[in-house]
């Protein structure tokens, strides 16, 4: 078993040593669909007010402008970008998502990695390897928290085990030795935080930028001389005590692993088909399903039973939405949508949706719990939900959806990854940009200069 004391000195070496050749095609292929999908998110993220409100903010502070804002034609600091990229690769809660940490890995990863590449003039290959190896750091020492992390402290998952992640991402990018790339891996564990209170607000999406930012400056300043302890995730005082609650949490698995199994591979990508909460996702599914077997008249609807695989509300903290944020955060209103409208896209998270009569009307029917018997376990050990119609003439109307896990790519294909990149990309770029960023963005690994697909990003 792996000595505790030498955790962050011992993702050091994985990261100093690591190579693109080390992971299965399948990952690699894999990571270049994450990558096409956050930027799709992102351009689409670019319309939100989050977005004004960010760059407003970033164009005042001022700074070196070496790194691309996507879709809002400047540029800005290389760590103000991955901040503002990050938040609005997340603001539509339209960004994939991963089993083991549950988070929203590539909106951290991406950003500050692609802020970096950009500055640097890296190649595609350097990109994806700094987010394969993020990846993986960040599964790996999720892996070894507590269940509370996750379900019941607090945390927003993402924001935590994001600034570590993308740490790891701007130390391989950067190319720091081992030394220092456990310091910025401990100076990116003080920056980490994100707290799922905020739900429902701007405050969310920035927890992925902010985990991207912390990543960044982290690297940047042990680059220039900073200083950091070597063992802030295993310490008595580091990381994985702290976020564990003080117990339940397994610092030796996180060498146990990493480099032995490929999380990408094992854990996956799942890429969202709907622009919320991803914890609402099979249920949407399931609902969906129903509807395109069956005519529902949401006006005979007396109530709906939705058993989920987690104990409620975790995310899905708005059982009464009032604007279209809350919305996203919302199993009632989500479901409320898809049987109003038969979709749930970009177009239902709107205040004018959300307050609509019809939705409100069937809100207060809409009631989710856990499938019964595993109240207090790990969320997602069921890997399925359950829709439970009730109609007025006494039908019951049932459908469950189960989670797909096997695969890096989990329910969609790189082509599926192409259309959802192109109807995101149309809010913000012309068709023969879209075109030629498909392109090369299908092809990464071959792109000699990151920079080159940034300035098409941008979208000047």
């Amino acid at each position: 078993m792996a000595s505790e004391k030498r955790v962050t000195q011992g993702i050091a070496e994985y990261l100093a040593a690591a190579s693109l050749e080390d992971f299965p095609p399948e990952a690699v292929q894999a990571a270049k669909g994450a990558i096409i999908d956050c930027l799709a998110c992102m351009l689409a993220g670019s319309r939100e007010p989050l977005a004004d409100v960010l760059c407003d903010y970033v164009r005042a502070e001022g700074g070196t402008p070496s790194a691309s804002v996507i879709g809002r034609g400047f540029k800005t600091s290389t760590t103000y970008a991955a901040l503002v990229n990050g938040a609005m690769a997340h603001a539509l809660d339209y960004d994939d998502i991963t089993e083991v940490t549950k988070t929203h890995p590539t909106a951290v990863l991406l950003p500050g990695s692609l802020a970096l590449a950009e500055e640097a003039g890296a190649s595609g290959r350097d990109l994806l390897l700094a987010y394969l190896v993020g990846f993986e750091v960040a599964c790996s020492v999720g892996a070894g928290l507590s269940p509370e992390y996750f379900d019941d402290l607090g945390w927003h998952p993402t924001g935590p085990l994001g600034a570590i992640g993308a740490g790891a991402a701007a130390s391989r990018l950067l190319d720091l030795d081992r030394e220092q790339t456990a310091m910025a891996i401990s100076l990116a564990a003080s920056q980490a935080a994100g707290l799922r209170q905020n739900f429902g607000t701007m405050t969310k999406p920035f927890h992925a930028g902010e985990a991207a930012r912390s990543g960044v400056t982290a690297a940047r300043l042990v680059r220039q001389g900073f200083t950091a302890s070597s063992d802030a995730l295993e310490g008595r005082f580091g990381f994985m005590r702290a976020f564990s609650g003080g117990q339940g949490f397994h610092p030796e698995v996180v060498l146990d692993t990493l480099g032995s199994k490929c999380y990408l591979v094992e854990s996956g990508i799942e890429v969202k088909k709907y622009p919320c909460c991803g914890s609402a996702h099979l249920a949407l599914d399931a609902t969906l399903e129903l509807l395109s077997r069956q005519v529902i008249d949401p006006g005979q609807v007396e109530k709906i039973d939705v058993q989920v695989d987690f104990d409620p509300p975790r995310s899905l903290i708005h059982a009464r939405p009032t604007t279209a944020l809350e919305g996203k955060f919302s199993m009632q209103y989500c479901l409320a949508a898809a049987l109003l409208d038969h979709q749930v896209g970009l177009q239902s998270f709107t205040e004018a949706q959300i307050r609509r009569p019809a939705a409100q009307s069937l809100i207060p029917k809409i009631e989710m719990r856990r499938i019964p018997g595993n109240e207090g376990q790990p969320s997602w050990m069921e890997g399925y939900h359950e829709v439970a119609v009730h109609l007025r003439d006494g039908q019951v109307l049932v459908q469950r959806a189960s989670r797909s896990r096997t695969g890096a790519l989990r329910g969609v294909t790189l082509p599926d990854i192409l259309a959802k990149f192109e109807n995101c990309a149309s809010l913000v770029l012309e068709s023969e940009i879209i075109q030629e960023l498909a392109a090369q963005l299908s092809s990464l690994e071959d792109v000699p200069d990151v920079s080159q697909v940034a300035g098409l990003l941008r979208a000047e």
